[in-house]
């Protein structure tokens, strides 16, 4: 895990995990903390398919080269940013009320 995975996590994951926790339809977790959790590996694991889609059949060829390696790498580090993305997401809404 490098420092920029992390950050790179906590940005792409931080305003989707917001509006998935407000969504009603995906409340069956009752702990929010616990919802975000699932909803940052989610959205992480649907990154990471469409990051190993991309590197297979090279769909729009921006994981080609020596800057596409680097993006990779950045991307599927970023487990724990979209973790505490969907922890912090759901501590601001609970501390809103708005969960």
């Amino acid at each position: 895990m490098t420092l920029w995975g992390i950050l790179v996590g906590l940005i792409l994951g931080f305003i989707p995990i917001m509006y998935l926790l407000k969504v009603r339809r995906l409340r069956f977790v009752e702990n929010p903390y616990l919802r975000g959790v699932i909803l940052g590996a989610g959205l992480w694991l649907l990154l990471y398919l469409v990051l190993y889609i991309e590197a297979r059949y090279s769909v729009l060829g921006f994981l080609e080269g020596e800057q596409g390696f680097g993006t990779m790498m950045i991307l599927s580090s970023s487990l724990q940013g979209f973790l505490t993305a969907g922890i912090i997401s759901a501590f601001i809404l609970k501390k809103m009320k708005k969960i």
